[in-house]
């Protein structure tokens, strides 16, 4: 989630020219890849797959949009900008389930 907030805080940054996106696109990998390495574990732990695997693919999506943005058409960047918060929300669920689950009073 703070990699998604960090994204949100670089592409404002990139739009009104403060900085370039090419920070936004290296964070924006690094997260696509620790989606894909969550859904992995998840795999492993066979815990919290279906959620881990909405994610990856949200992030995966999230890249392929931002790539097609900038070259074929500027609706791909708008679409991109709302599976952000696709991605997000998913992100913060997962956060809360995993968390009610691990400070769980016995």
């Amino acid at each position: 989630m703070i990699g998604v907030a960090t994204q949100f805080f670089l592409a404002g940054a990139g739009a009104f020219g403060a900085a370039s996106y090419s920070a936004h696109k290296a964070i924006g990998d690094a997260v696509a890849l620790a989606a894909l390495l969550a859904l992995l574990l998840s795999l492993a732990a066979r815990r919290y797959v279906l959620p881990c695997l909405v994610l990856a693919v949200a992030a995966v999506v999230q890249v392929v949009l931002g790539g097609l943005g900038t070259s074929s058409s500027s609706w791909f960047g708008a679409v991109h900008g709302l599976n952000a918060l696709v991605v997000l929300g998913t992100a913060g669920n997962l956060v809360r389930r995993t968390s009610a689950r691990s400070f769980k009073v016995a």
